[in-house]
C-alpha cells in the first residue's frame, strides 16, 4: 500500500512561493520525464510526466502572457519561447518517441531550475537570512 503524501505536498507546496516553488516543480518535470525514460515499457509514467510537464507550461505561459507579469518583456518573450518548444516537444512525443527530444525537455526543465534556484539565492542573500529567533 502507497502512504498518502498528498496532504504533506500541498502542505509543502503552500509555504513555498515564487522562485522555490518554481525551482520545485521544474526539477519534479525533470525527475518525471527521466524516470518515464528508464522505464520503457511503462507508458503510464510516460503520459504522466508528459502531462504534468505540459501543466507545468501552460502555467508559465498564462503567467508570461499576463500584461500585469512584473518580468522584464525580453524575459517574458524567451519564457514564452521555451513554453512553445515545450509545446512542440509534447506533441511530438505523443505521436513517436524521440530520445533527443526527450532529453531537451529535461534538459530545458533542469537548467530552468537551476536559474531560478540560484535566482532565489541571491534574493534570500539581499534579504538577510529571513529567520526571525
Amino acid at each position: 500500500m502507497k502512504p498518502d503524501t498528498s496532504a504533506y505536498a500541498r502542505a509543502h507546496a503552500a509555504t513555498l512561493k515564487g522562485h522555490p516553488l518554481e525551482s520545485e516543480a521544474l526539477i519534479r518535470a525533470a525527475r518525471m520525464l527521466e524516470q518515464a525514460r528508464t522505464r520503457p515499457g511503462d507508458t503510464k509514467a510516460f503520459a504522466e510526466a508528459l502531462d504534468f510537464n505540459f501543466k507545468l507550461w501552460t502555467v508559465f505561459q498564462a503567467d508570461v502572457s499576463d500584461p500585469a507579469s512584473p518580468l522584464p518583456l525580453k524575459l517574458r518573450e524567451e519564457l514564452m519561447s521555451l513554453s512553445l518548444y515545450m509545446d512542440r516537444s509534447i506533441r511530438s512525443l505523443l505521436r513517436e518517441f524521440d530520445d533527443k527530444i526527450l532529453q531537451g525537455m529535461i534538459d530545458v526543465n533542469r537548467t530552468l531550475a537551476s536559474e531560478t534556484g540560484r535566482a532565489n539565492h541571491s534574493i534570500d542573500r539581499s534579504a538577510g537570512s529571513g529567520l526571525e529567533l
